[in-house]
């Protein structure tokens, strides 16, 4: 009588410890849980590519410097648009002691014979006014741009100068003027990262003042890096001012139902996926893949338009689909 009571209690005592067992698997380790979920629910999901880059903006654009010293009167504040002859500031004429060395004497010599004297003080075209000069403005130019090597580039000590003070001296800088209408910038990218790029693709590139949109114009080999050009017309805030800025450059940016490429099946040629209907069962849903990374995929939501036109319904949010359809048989194979 006492080893059938000890038995039983054995017998009791390793069902519960099953049944304990049983929880830690199923609810403790989420690998194993997943590996038992049948269905799942659809939900909206994103592609992103993206690239981390220091971009160099290029631009055409002229700097103005003093053809005589004297005391500046400016009519024009920094960044605003002005038409061809615009007058941007007057100089009176007063004494400066031209034996002193000028406080922008790195950036006039980094200019060389590229500034452009001035005695009326007007914009040369239309563009945008700026006070802040780096002495590269003939470095970085439409026609020098495909030319530059991240080599040289990464070496230079860019730093722009506001250059608005009460006087000048003969010779020394005293505003420049960008094109606005077509503008570019560059950036360097590794070879593993230049096949996101196609010359004529649009791109977003995220700045630190927003983001623009901008064109990809040309792709060109520089060593173990690739020199991506992009061409824009956009405003940004501080187009004129700066030279450089790290910028996040997003080459795909793609919505949609996101699921398993496991789920996936093919039925008569045409890819899809089943889904449970309202009465338990499952039936096929053709689907459009938007983008892939080879585990997951990007499809349409809700219909789309196959190679003949016609408007095919597709899968919805909140849809229930089998994970693995391939695994599974006696699936209902007419479509609703």
């Amino acid at each position: 009588m006492k080893a059938a009571k000890v038995a039983k209690r054995i017998s009791i005592g390793l069902f519960v410890l099953s049944l304990v067992v049983l929880y830690v698997i199923l609810y403790t380790i989420p690998g194993v849980t997943g590996a038992l979920t049948r269905t799942e629910i659809l939900q909206y999901g994103n592609f992103r590519t993206a690239d981390s880059a220091t971009v160099y903006f290029v631009r055409y654009e002229r700097v103005y410097m003093a053809a005589h010293a004297g005391n500046i009167n400016y009519y024009i504040a920094d960044g605003v648009l002005v038409k061809t002859g615009t007058r941007i500031l007057n100089i009176t004429h007063g004494h400066q002691d031209e034996e002193q060395e000028s406080e922008f004497a790195e950036i006039i010599a980094k200019l060389g014979d590229d500034g452009i004297q001035t005695t009326d003080f007007v914009s040369g075209f239309h563009g945008i006014v700026s006070y802040f000069i780096d002495g590269y403005e003939n470095y970085f130019t439409p026609e020098t741009m495909r030319e530059l090597t991240y080599d040289r580039v990464s070496r230079l000590n860019i730093d722009p100068v506001n250059v608005v003070r009460e006087h000048t001296r003969r010779g020394e800088p005293l505003y420049k003027i960008s094109d606005n209408r077509q503008w570019y910038m560059i950036a360097w990218v590794g070879m593993g990262d230049v096949v996101n790029y196609q010359i004529g693709r649009n791109v977003t590139i995220e700045l630190p003042l927003g983001e623009i949109r901008a064109s990809v114009l040309d792709i060109v080999e520089d060593g173990d890096r690739w020199l991506i050009i992009f061409r824009t017309n956009r405003y940004y805030e501080d187009f004129a001012r700066i030279r450089s800025a790290p910028a996040t450059i997003v080459t795909s940016n793609f919505n949609g139902i996101a699921l398993r490429n496991e789920s996936i099946a093919v039925r008569d040629g045409v890819i899809g996926v089943y889904i449970r209907t309202r009465g338990g069962t499952f039936v096929f849903r053709p689907i459009r893949v938007i983008a892939t990374d080879g585990t997951n995929s990007l499809v349409e939501v809700g219909f789309f338009y196959n190679e003949d036109g016609r408007r095919v319904r597709t899968v919805n949010i909140h849809d229930e689909i089998l994970r693995r359809p391939a695994m599974e048989q006696n699936i209902d194979s007419n479509g609703d």
